[in-house]
């Protein structure tokens, strides 16, 4: 392509995913053709027990990183053998974790560390949000937990009234990114739904919950759709990114709307993702809560999708495998050793609460405790390690009886936790359900780039998703049903009061 004699590149999207310990960055030719793609890591901190905290400054470091080696890629090996006229890129898209708060300045500089969707400080702010109206706590969609930006702007407003004095904009973490790429604030509907200060049906700001909480509506961003221009790239962000100025870049998405884009899941398919979290999402037409569930916008003009979330998936795993000091190998090694029931020990991984319906003690719709018993004096490493990925996987198919209709008899399965065969037929057995595996590469990363193309007006033929063989459910099946039996016992049971 040239312009005027003078070689300017082939086009091509940047999709950047900022995730909750690391952001991938993704270059695509508007073919369809993958020609770079990296990422780089970032801790998650907890200054406190229960608190979980980022800092945006290693957020932009990390994504300055991943996106010159995706770029450093695109334009070395065989995609550079194809395209002698090298890349250029035409758009960038984001997308990010969902939920959390970053509280900044007018000119975006973080006023305090950001906090996290696992974020549960907020346990004690709950009331404004259960204490209304039953018609106005409808329109929200979502139960009530303290990882959501309401909860965590209202107790800032309560235990940091200078943050909050000095912030001028209360963020999710992408439009904290795109902030700082482009220097102005927006956010758009898939990740305003999920902060429960949105109005899901009306696709708007919810006043009532505003004025129930006291927080001040100055503080909210301006609302754009997710494939949008929402601004340009700066001089200064281009300059660290080794990018041009000016690029524009779109509002983007939350990190599972920007996935079902790309993956083009259709309505009442039920997709499972497992990564920190795990979540079981269907696109629907229908915007009416339902309980233990969550309702979102997608990253789509219109359109919602039901999800049932848990919080604890790969966190609770990495969690348990450090503790004893093991590797991923291990761990899931464990999982195809014994039978099920890993020796009578149960875990139960609710180590940042949990939202399923039914857990917890009452204070909060995610008060839910971790627990580990059935420990005798034969209890191994095995048998931890294995109950630590059935407990993930019972914790699973706990969320999925919360769906309309109950847990599903196929679900598509994507996400790299859930990568892994033992676990999968593991997986299989404890829900039950004949998993359909998809493959395809960073999917959030991909459908960020999908709204980079719609912000720039470029057709992008993405490529399609790889369906692997389908797993069904084995001989286990009974005794794992018998197994969850007593998982919702101990998971539902009231949390016992600390020795004192």
């Amino acid at each position: 392509m040239r312009s005027g004699g003078r070689a300017v590149g082939t086009d091509a999207l940047l999709g950047v995913d900022l995730g909750t310990s690391g952001v991938k960055a993704l270059v695509i030719g508007v073919d369809g053709e993958l020609l770079g793609e990296a990422e780089a890591g970032y801790p998650v901190r907890s200054p406190q027990p229960g608190w979980a905290e980022g800092d945006p400054g290693e957020w932009w470091a990390a994504t300055v990183r991943a996106v010159r080696s995706a770029l450093e890629r695109a334009a070395s090996g065989r995609a550079a053998e194809r395209r002698p006229d090298g890349v250029r890129i035409s758009g960038i898209g984001l997308d990010g974790q969902m939920h959390g708060l970053v509280l900044t300045a007018a000119d975006g500089a973080p006023v305090r560390p950001a906090l996290l969707w696992a974020d549960r400080r907020a346990a004690g702010d709950l009331e404004p949000w259960t204490a209304l109206p039953a018609g106005e706590r409808e329109r929200l969609a979502n139960p009530v937990v303290p990882g959501m930006t309401g909860p965590l702007l209202r107790w800032a407003a309560r235990s940091e009234p200078d943050a909050v004095r000095a912030a001028r904009w209360a963020l999710l973490p992408k439009d904290w990114l795109r902030m700082r790429l482009t220097g102005a604030a927006a956010t758009d509907p898939s990740d305003a739904s999920a902060t429960l200060l949105w109005d899901v049906p009306a696709d708007t700001w919810s006043r009532a919950a505003l004025a129930s909480a006291g927080l001040p509506e100055r503080l909210l961003p301006p609302v754009l759709p997710s494939g949008s221009a929402a601004g340009a790239l700066t001089g200064e962000a281009a300059a660290e990114l080794g990018l041009p100025p000016g690029v524009p870049v779109a509002a983007g998405a939350g990190d599972t709307p920007a996935g079902l884009l790309a993956s083009g899941a259709g309505e009442d398919e039920v997709r499972l993702t497992v990564g920190s979290g795990a979540q079981l999402v269907a696109p629907t037409g229908d915007p009416a809560p339902f309980p233990g569930g969550h309702v979102y916008r997608t990253a789509e003009p219109g359109g919602w999708y039901r999800m049932a979330a848990v919080q604890n998936a790969g966190i609770a795993l990495d969690w348990v495998r450090r503790l004893l000091g093991a590797d991923w190998e291990e761990l899931y090694a464990a999982a195809d050793q014994g039978g099920p029931g890993a020796g009578g020990v149960l875990f139960v991984p609710h180590l940042t609460g949990e939202r399923t319906a039914g857990t917890g003690t009452g204070r909060g719709e995610d008060g839910a405790a971790g627990r580990l018993s059935g420990l005798s004096l034969g209890t191994g490493r095995t048998e931890l390690l294995r109950a630590a990925v059935e407990g993930v996987a019972l914790s699973i198919r706990h969320a999925a009886s919360a769906l309309p209709g109950g847990a599903p008899a196929t679900i598509r399965l994507t996400g790299g936790g859930a990568r892994d065969p033992r676990f999968r037929h593991l997986l299989a057995d404890v829900l039950g359900a004949e998993l359909r595996p998809t493959s395809l590469r960073s999917p959030s990363a991909l459908g960020a780039a999908l709204l980079a193309a719609r912000a720039v007006g470029v057709p992008l033929a993405p490529p399609p998703p790889r369906n692997e063989p389908p797993i069904h459910p084995g001989p286990n099946t009974e005794a794992y049903r018998e197994l969850y039996t007593r998982y919702l016992k101990a998971a539902t049971a009231p949390e016992e009061p600390p020795l004192r």
